[in-house]
């Protein structure tokens, strides 16, 4: 679980998302609800309503492609899996994601075009288990490969032979830990939610990043 490819909420919020109307204080914590929404369960109605120009194909596609990196830098990375075990991935962790829990509270002026939103999370040990579970099979498959049970005719077979363990053993042990899923005791992330030049508002990356970190207990996975 790579740490360099966790900030995957910027990809499926293209949510720089614009007031509409003049004169009305922003909602920020409909805002962030819309934000995670569409981050975990790949819901656009929400956010659409926040959006100025973005079509709800274009949201989807949004998330998708969230979806497909993190699976790119968080399970398959540096692995020729193709299309369409990368295609079972993605699924897989979109279901993982729309399991998340979380609530949005009653957001806070803090100034100017700057809010303060907390959101109570309860971790998912999703994640912490799929590490668990992939270290014990690596044993196995290092005492597999010692004994010599992967032989192809070429060096390069062998090694696509044990590459393929790998992706369908990972695949196996992913959809156990999600079948096995628990959460820990709630949890309060606090999101800023400030506008940029005009009245774009985003949410503050740092903090994005560190709901995603407590969410999915990713650190612990590392």
């Amino acid at each position: 679980m790579k740490k360099n490819g966790l900030r995957i909420w910027a990809l499926c919020a293209v949510l720089v998302l614009g007031i509409t109307g003049c004169g009305r204080d922003f909602d920020a914590a409909g805002y962030t609800q819309a934000l995670l929404d569409l981050t975990f369960q790949g819901e656009i109605t929400g956010a659409a309503r926040f959006m100025e120009d973005a079509s709800e194909e274009a949201l989807m596609r949004a998330y998708q492609d969230s979806v497909d990196r993190f699976v790119a830098a968080n399970i398959t990375s540096g692995m020729d899996v193709g299309e369409l075990k990368t295609s079972r991935f993605a699924e897989l962790v979109s279901k993982i994601f729309m399991t998340m829990r979380y609530s949005v509270g009653e957001a806070e002026k803090t100034g100017n075009k700057e809010y303060e939103v907390p959101v109570d999370v309860w971790p998912a040990d999703v994640f912490v288990n799929f590490q668990i579970l992939l270290t014990q099979d690596s044993l196995k498959m290092a005492e597999k490969i010692e004994a010599g049970e992967y032989e192809g005719e070429t060096e390069e077979e062998t090694d696509q032979m044990i590459l393929s363990d790998i992706i369908n053993h990972a695949y196996e042990l992913l959809d156990t830990a999600y079948m096995d899923i628990g959460y820990g005791e709630k949890e309060t992330v606090t999101l800023r939610i400030y506008a940029g030049q005009g009245k774009e508002y985003s949410a503050d990356e740092d903090d994005m990043d560190h709901l995603f970190r407590v969410i999915l207990r990713l650190d612990e996975s590392q």
